[in-house]
């Protein structure tokens, strides 16, 4: 019989520190295992507004997918990768202002109908104006007015700030829109326009008393610049339009044909954390401050990382087992599979699938946005062959046995009850 040795305790002490260490961010990376993109989302915006040293990367999201890029839209939406799904060709590349130009078209006076193309290619991937409006009448031998006309017709279309001329003139619509919809006090888009440079540089105190409020609203509407105002357009795109909600996972096909999982991580969004110690005393209070404020920074960026590796490793899994369905589109090719056997494959437990699963979305190779749930199921392939046997003659007369019976040899063993409530789901009206 094995015995222990004196020091075998603290050894196994000294073994599990690292993990106990880890445990609460692991606890915490759990937890957001289990909220959406959108949950996802909302929570960086609020560690950005909260956090001085979280910030995002130059650049916006890509109209197509959001993810955080430098200019124009990312390489998958410019169609430089990926087939789409059903039909053969790569996803057609998205124009953020496409539909502008059409709504624009309409809208402005027959005879300025040509400035309008010309004053559409001086805005750039934010929607602002490269340069001042007496520049484009000059550059292509435009009149002012028609310019302007060109100008009006934009922006009566568009969405608040687009064709701006600077940033803090974009932020100050953005900010007069809000104030439109009852969102916002009515002196937040002269707060943008003249202390916009105050408010960068710490100077609380100068906006309060050129402005004459009490510190608690200039702060109040500093929290808003940063939580609703941003420094581009926010064109509408054809599917925020229809209302479809973002996806949690991304599918892409390659050139050769397989398919390649994507799944929004803290680079995805345009997180990282800032370098703030040159601008700090060496006092030991504010080093403190910032090493909290690091370590708040980074655990939040280990916890949207966490999330997606565990949500990309499931997805793989269950994308591997539905390939076959998933090229083809054919619901009689669905796979029987479970999120315990996709669990017991990856050492998980099963419940740490279904909170992955449950609620999310996936964005096909050609642009749909359907629920992650579909990889999975028992029902969808005995559903197809029960809907196709039912189309014959034979098939349309049968009762529930002769179905089940018809479905065994087929290869789909379903008891009688399940038979009949499937039948029931595909004849309604019966």
């Amino acid at each position: 019989m094995a015995t222990e040795g004196p020091g075998s305790g603290l050894q196994l002490q000294a073994g599990l520190q690292p993990e106990l260490r880890a445990l609460p961010g692991l606890l915490r990376a759990l937890g957001m295992l289990a909220m959406t993109h959108a949950e996802v989302q909302l929570a960086t915006e609020r560690a950005l507004a909260d956090n001085p040293v979280l910030e995002r990367a130059e650049g916006h999201p890509c109209p197509g997918c959001g993810r955080h890029v430098a200019s124009g839209t990312c390489f998958r939406c410019r169609g430089q990768s990926g087939v789409s799904q059903f039909r053969d060709g790569p996803e057609p590349a998205v124009n953020p202002f496409a539909s502008l130009e059409a709504d624009a078209g309409v809208e402005v006076r027959p005879d300025c109908r040509h400035a309008l193309d010309l004053v559409l290619a001086h805005l750039t991937s934010r929607g602002l104006l490269d340069c001042e409006p007496e520049q484009i009448a000059r550059q292509h031998g435009l009149r002012p007015d028609q310019v302007h006309e060109a100008l009006r017709a934009i922006r009566a279309v568009g969405p608040p700030g687009i064709a701006s001329t600077s940033v803090v003139e974009l932020l100050a619509i953005q900010a007069e829109a809000l104030v439109d919809a009852g969102d916002a006090p009515d002196w937040l888009p002269h707060l943008v326009r003249a202390h916009l440079a105050d408010l960068a540089a710490g100077s609380t105190a100068v906006v309060v008393r050129a402005m004459g409020l009490p510190e608690e609203q200039v702060l109040a509407g500093l929290a808003m610049v940063r939580e609703r105002l941003r420094p581009f357009v926010a064109v509408d795109t054809g599917t925020a339009a229809a209302g479809v909600p973002p996806a949690d996972v991304f599918l892409y096909r390659r050139p050769d044909g397989s398919l390649e999982v994507e799944v929004p991580g803290s680079a995805w969004f345009g997180l990282q954390v800032a370098d703030l110690s040159a601008g700090l005393t060496a006092a030991s209070g504010a080093k403190q401050w910032l090493t909290d404020h690091e370590l708040a920074a980074r655990r939040l960026l280990y916890q949207i990382d966490r999330r997606a590796g565990a949500l990309l490793r499931i997805t793989e899994c269950a994308v591997a087992y539905q390939k076959d369905f998933l090229d083809h589109g054919d619901a009689g090719r669905h796979q029987s599979l479970t999120r315990t056997a996709v669990a017991q494959e990856l050492g998980l437990h099963p419940s740490t699938v279904s909170r992955a699963v449950s609620s999310k979305r996936l964005r096909l190779p050609s642009g749909t946005v359907t629920d992650l749930a579909c990889l999975f199921g028992k029902g969808l392939a005995a559903r197809a062959a029960l809907q196709e046997y039912m189309t014959t003659a034979a098939g349309g007369a049968a009762s529930d046995e002769q179905l089940r019976a018809e479905l065994a040899r087929s290869g789909f063993v379903i008891a009688r009850r399940t038979v009949n409530k499937y039948r029931r789901s595909l004849q309604p009206d019966a």
